[in-house]
């Protein structure tokens, strides 16, 4: 039996598309490699591709770990040949999935690939419906590998309800909607802005707050100062704003000079949500907790399990 015919362990919420989406992720990769990954396929996170190094594989939030399986030149060429185009960033999607491919050059030649693999977990935003129902306004922060993304799909999905078609998210690299045309089901009733070049992120958020309509703006990767600036646009014309950024703490937040036109002189956001590790999360009022770090206070908030 195959490993895209056996049940998923371990997952609280059932996965939307499952199958479709990591037969797409297969089919970028050379067959050798196919085989290495398929025995730990429905807990596979991350891939590093880089010429003349095992393949590096990253499962269930562990650590990376070598497989035996050396990668080749012939390697890189068919991942180059599947991949075709990148985007400005070097990333690029995978249609109908929240699949992430990324690349590294050197001269013009690509140095290594890192595959991420994206899921749709079918409720993981209901652990945030009663703050949805209050205010659809969070950002959510976290470091790099702790599932902000994957919680976004969540909270767009759950907000969509409310707001069919006035949810419109501007998506970077289709990790959100699914990259490609025809967006994924696993974000519901959202509208989806195509980011084909990340330098236009910016330009495309305000875009869509005056030609969409929008009663909520979803973005993901709120890390430029362009971005925040038009994130600020995009308040003051009325949607409310659900957004990620890269962080660990409050102060950390408010210190980040690229961040600043969305805590001052006051937060765009409603709520505010710390990521404390995978799947817990702390959701505090945002104006209430800004207020107490730069009082000196520590800030009160309530713990989310998704």
């Amino acid at each position: 039996m195959s490993a895209l015919q056996v049940a998923p362990q371990g997952h609280r919420y059932p996965i939307i598309n499952q199958q479709e989406d990591l037969r797409a992720l297969l089919s970028f990769l050379p067959q050798d490699i196919q085989a290495q990954v398929r025995p730990v396929l429905y807990d596979l996170e991350e891939l590093k591709i880089i010429e003349e190094q095992p393949l590096w594989v990253l499962t269930s939030g562990e650590v990376y770990k070598p497989f035996p399986l050396k990668i080749t030149f012939d390697h890189m060429t068919f991942i180059g040949s599947k991949c075709k185009t990148f985007r400005d960033d070097n990333r690029r999607g995978i249609d109908r999935t929240g699949h992430r491919i990324s690349r590294v050059l050197s001269a013009g030649a690509p140095l290594s690939y890192t595959f991420r693999v994206g899921r749709y977990f079918d409720g993981i935003g209901e652990p945030f419906r009663k703050f949805i129902e209050v205010n659809p306004s969070f950002l959510l922060v976290g470091e790099a590998g702790t599932g902000k993304t994957t919680t976004l799909r969540g909270l767009i999905k759950v907000t969509a309800e409310y707001y069919p078609m006035q949810v419109v998210v501007v998506d970077t690299s289709g990790e959100v909607g699914g990259s490609g045309k025809i967006q994924h089901p696993g974000i519901g009733q959202a509208h989806i802005i195509p980011v084909e070049n990340k330098a236009l992120q910016a330009l495309l958020m305000e875009e869509a707050v005056k030609n969409q309509n929008p009663r909520v703006l979803a973005v993901d990767e709120i890390n430029r100062l362009a971005e925040a600036e038009a994130i600020v646009v995009g308040k003051t014309n009325g949607a409310r704003l659900i957004g990620t950024t890269h962080g660990a703490t409050i102060p950390g937040l408010l210190a980040n000079k690229n961040l600043t036109p969305l805590f001052d002189p006051e937060p765009v956001f409603h709520w505010l949500v710390i990521t404390e590790r995978r799947g817990q999360y702390r959701v505090y009022r945002a104006a209430e907790a800004v207020a107490a770090v730069r009082a000196g206070r520590v800030p009160e908030g309530e713990v989310v399990y998704v």
